[in-house]
């Protein structure tokens, strides 16, 4: 009982891959595996970096934005100054906000939910600003032929993903610092406490999460042959509600990489799923949120035994 309970994510996941393998003909297809990778990887980045914010019972709305805002500074320093400077540039953009915000809830005490939704719309006022409120064109072959680059039918961002995944497991169960941003979440009086320079920790946890959703905006920019002023819409919730289907706690303190990605995969499932049988986007949007919320109750009541 207790094994199903921890692993409960996997185990729906599980299910949802069979019913897909069984119920549709076309789910295991190279093409349909490939698409959901081709979107979810993406939308994986961002949500390990929420992971780390919620981590430390914090959130950052800004996501979206930041990705958008990445996307058009990537295309726009492309198109004067080459490619390197082009992908330099709009990871540092991006990072930069992921800064901004981490000083703001690090050293202001103010909640990290009203500075990244002031930071929301500075960055998609930005990337309007930047773009004039248009697509940016990027002529260079090699940049959009990486968007599209596979290996063995997996896509290339799928592979950048699980390296982050390794790596911030390898940082979460391995390093100090990882220790860190759990025991803040615990009890964040408590960390003090015991020593831990708090406002850093939730510095850094911030900075990760933009530098991961900047690196996300490259690769979509790369995807598209185009930065995108409006992109990235609503990518913020999707991230949450990965970590939360995953088990993230959002009053801080638990939450696992691999919990994580399996809920980016359950979502990605579930989406190719809805689209193999037509549903309305309308309707998918409502059934995606009746998930989340029976995750979020399903896990409260978990956590009340």
């Amino acid at each position: 009982m207790k094994w199903s309970t921890r692993n409960s994510t996997l185990i729906v996941l599980f299910f949802l891959v069979a019913y897909g393998s069984i119920g549709l003909e076309n789910f295991l297809t190279e093409l349909n595996i490939s698409a959901i990778l081709y979107q979810y990887s993406i939308i994986g980045l961002l949500a390990i970096g929420q992971l780390l914010v919620i981590l430390t019972a914090g959130i950052d709305l800004s996501q979206g934005a930041v990705l958008a805002l990445s996307s058009i500074t990537t295309a726009t320093v492309m198109s004067t100054l080459g490619l390197v400077p082009g992908i330099i540039g709009g990871i540092a953009m991006g990072t930069s906000m992921g800064l901004i915000s981490g000083l703001l809830v690090s050293r202001t005490g103010m909640p990290p939910f009203l500075v990244t939704l002031g930071m929301l719309g500075v960055a998609r006022g930005l990337a309007m600003r930047i773009a004039n409120a248009k697509p940016v064109p990027i002529d260079l072959e090699a940049f959009n032929e990486f968007g599209q680059a596979s290996i063995f039918g997996v896509p290339l961002s799928t592979f950048i993903w699980a390296f982050v995944c390794l790596f911030l497991y390898v940082f979460l169960t391995r390093r100090r610092l990882g220790r860190y941003i759990y025991a803040v979440g615990g009890g964040e009086e408590n960390a003090r406490l015991s020593g831990i320079n708090v406002p850093n920790v939730k510095l850094i946890v911030y900075t990760i999460s933009s530098l991961l959703t900047a690196i996300g905006g490259v690769i979509w920019t790369s995807r598209l042959g185009s930065g995108s002023p409006v992109g990235g819409v609503n990518y913020e919730l999707e991230s949450i509600a990965c970590v939360v289907v995953g088990g993230g706690y959002l009053f801080g303190g638990i939450g696992t990489i691999h919990g994580t990605v399996a809920g980016v995969l359950i979502f990605g499932v579930i989406n190719s799923i809805l689209n193999l049988h037509w549903i309305s986007p309308f309707w998918q949007g409502m059934i995606k949120g009746a998930f989340v919320l029976l995750a979020v109750a399903i896990s409260q009541v978990k956590r009340s035994e």
